[in-house]
Parts: C-alpha cells; sequence; structure tokens
C-alpha cells in the first residue's frame, strides 16, 4: 500500500470538503437552515469521498481486507486530527464545540462521513471486485 499516494487523495477528500462548507454555507444555511444544511453537506461530502475511493481502490490490486482497513484507518486518524488541530487551533473554536458535530442524538451527521473514510476502502474493493467478476463472466 502507498500511503504516500493515499495521503494525497486524503488532501483531495480534504478540499472537497473545504469546497462543500463554502456552498453549505453561502448557499444552503440561507435556505434551509443550519442543521439541514450541515445534514446535506454530510452527505454530499460523504458521496463525493466515497466516489474518489472507488476510483482509488480500483486500481489497486493485490489488498487485503486488512490493508483496506488499514488504509480507512490512515484516512480516518488524519481526518479526525485535522478537524480538532483546524478547528481548535486554527480557527479558535473550542473542544466543546467541535465536538458537537459527533453527537448523532442532536441530528449531527459527521460520524457517517467517519465511517465512509473508516470503510470506504472495504466496501469500494468489494464493489470493485463484483464488477471485475461479472466482465469476466
Amino acid at each position: 500500500m502507498n500511503y504516500a499516494k493515499a495521503f494525497y487523495l486524503w488532501l483531495g477528500f480534504l478540499a472537497v470538503a473545504m469546497a462543500v462548507a463554502l456552498i453549505r454555507d453561502k448557499l444552503l444555511t440561507p435556505i434551509v437552515g443550519q442543521l439541514e444544511a450541515r445534514a446535506l453537506g454530510t452527505m454530499l461530502v460523504s458521496a463525493v469521498i466515497f466516489g474518489l475511493i472507488c476510483a482509488y481502490v480500483s486500481r489497486l490490486d493485490g489488498t487485503t481486507p486488512g490493508s483496506l482497513v488499514r488504509l480507512g484507518i490512515f484516512w480516518t486518524v488524519l481526518t479526525i486530527l485535522f478537524e480538532y488541530i483546524f478547528s481548535h487551533f486554527v480557527l479558535g473554536v473550542s473542544w466543546e464545540f467541535i465536538g458537537v458535530d459527533y453527537n448523532i442524538s442532536q441530528g449531527r451527521l459527521w460520524p457517517l462521513e467517519l465511517l465512509i473514510i473508516l470503510f470506504g476502502p472495504l466496501f469500494a474493493a468489494k464493489i470493485r471486485d463484483y464488477w471485475r467478476g461479472r466482465k469476466s463472466s
């Protein structure tokens, strides 16, 4: 597994998330409200990132379930570290406010995104293998 390439793809995840956050804040929030806009934004980011994961995994050969889970863990740890470090130390957001995004009972869907990143490589490989099997039939 080439973790340098995986890191560059993760930077793409970051760019997608930042672009969607701008769209969410400027366009969606005034129309549907903050909570709904955050939910729609999370679903959009999740879909785009899963698409990127599928494209990346489709090019990998010789992967094992373990290597794919490790890849998902790598990306998830980077994402959580970035979320906390950037939000707190660069944007000045309090630790408590950052933690609010993890509260599903309050309608926050951020944990969904983390699950997509964590298990996305494994699911993408299953999709890849299914389609490869169909093409050889």
